[in-house]
C-alpha cells in the first residue's frame, strides 16, 4: 500500500506452479483460498515485490502475521 513496489500481474498463478501448489509454510496442498505472504512483513521493513511474495494457507498466513520468517519457522520447528 503505501510501501512501494508493485506485484506482476499473474504471480499468483506462477507462484502456485513454482510452489507445485503447496503451502510454503507447512507443505500441505494450498487450496483455493491461499493467501499471498510477503516472506518479510511490510511491518519489518519488508518490500511489496515479487521476490518478497509467497502462498501460504489462511491458517498458516494468520499464525505468522507480521513475524519475522526466521523466527517464525523456528517457532514451527523447521529450522534449527
Amino acid at each position: 500500500r503505501d510501501s512501494g513496489g508493485k506485484l506482476s500481474p499473474g504471480l499468483p498463478a506462477k507462484l502456485f506452479k513454482l510452489q507445485r501448489g503447496k503451502c510454503a509454510c507447512c507443505g500441505k496442498p494450498l487450496g483455493d483460498d491461499y493467501h499471498l505472504d510477503h516472506i518479510m512483513p511490510l511491518a519489518l521493513g519488508g518490500a511489496n515485490e515479487d521476490w518478497n511474495i509467497q502462498l501460504l494457507r489462511p491458517k498458516c498466513n494468520l499464525e505468522k502475521h507480521k513475524k519475522d520468517p526466521i523466527d517464525f519457522m523456528i517457532s514451527r520447528g523447521f529450522l534449527l
